[in-house]
């Protein structure tokens, strides 16, 4: 049997295009800073005494990264803290998913050596490349291999396990803040927005106390 539609790992498309957006930002922050000069075309940048000058296009981008950085990471930290309506499960065994971290590096040293904003070619360069570059991992079903959630302690896996009461075996793939070990201690598991979460078993009222610790 060939399954044409696979849909194992299928968040929601604004849920990709966010979480890539946020991949990116690295990108956009070298080309923002590769961008900024004392040529008097674009718009003011820092005090007016720096006369410095960056295009609104290179605002625009590390903008919209920067508005998807802290939409996803709060969102994700407080998703796999604990959520409403979780399964109970426990996990019979757990494989971390590695994703290639060349393919994201690429592009970063290709906006630091040989990309500017100066021509309408580059910018539309730039676009065709994201497109392109986002209709790849959409299709690989790879967007939840983000490096910035590297940073936030947040990892994919590959994980089977049993609902509690039910002795059927049931495999996932899912988000999890740190790492998932087998155990016979239960943790719950839900899907949201087409992407599955792991998270601790905990009412929803420690959930509250350990999310404004988190916030303080």
């Amino acid at each position: 049997m060939i399954n044409h539609k696979p849909n194992e790992l299928a968040p929601k498309l604004w849920v990709e295009f966010t979480v890539f957006m946020s991949a990116y930002y690295p990108l956009f922050l070298i080309l923002f800073i590769r961008d900024i000069s004392s040529e008097d075309i674009g718009i003011p940048f820092g005090d007016l005494s720096w006369n410095l000058y960056v295009s609104s296009w290179a605002l625009f981008y590390i903008f919209s990264s920067s508005l998807a950085v802290i939409v996803v990471g709060p969102l994700m930290r407080n998703l796999l803290t604990a959520q409403e309506g979780g399964t109970a499960v426990t996990i019979i065994k757990a494989d971390l998913i590695r994703g290639d971290m060349l393919n994201y590096t690429l592009p970063f040293l290709i906006g630091l050596f040989a990309f500017d904003y100066d021509s309408w070619q580059s910018i539309i360069s730039l676009v065709v490349f994201l497109c392109f570059m986002f209709s790849f991992i959409h299709k690989e079903q790879i967007s939840l291999l983000n490096p910035m959630f590297l940073l936030m302690g947040i990892r994919l896996y590959k994980v089977s396990y049993k609902e509690v009461g039910r002795d059927v075996e049931n495999e996932k793939t899912a988000l999890c803040l740190g790492e998932v070990l087998p155990s016979n201690e239960y943790v719950e598991i839900k899907e949201t927005a087409g992407v599955h979460f792991l998270f601790p078993k905990i009412s929803i009222a420690e959930k509250k106390i350990n999310y404004g610790k988190y916030k303080g």
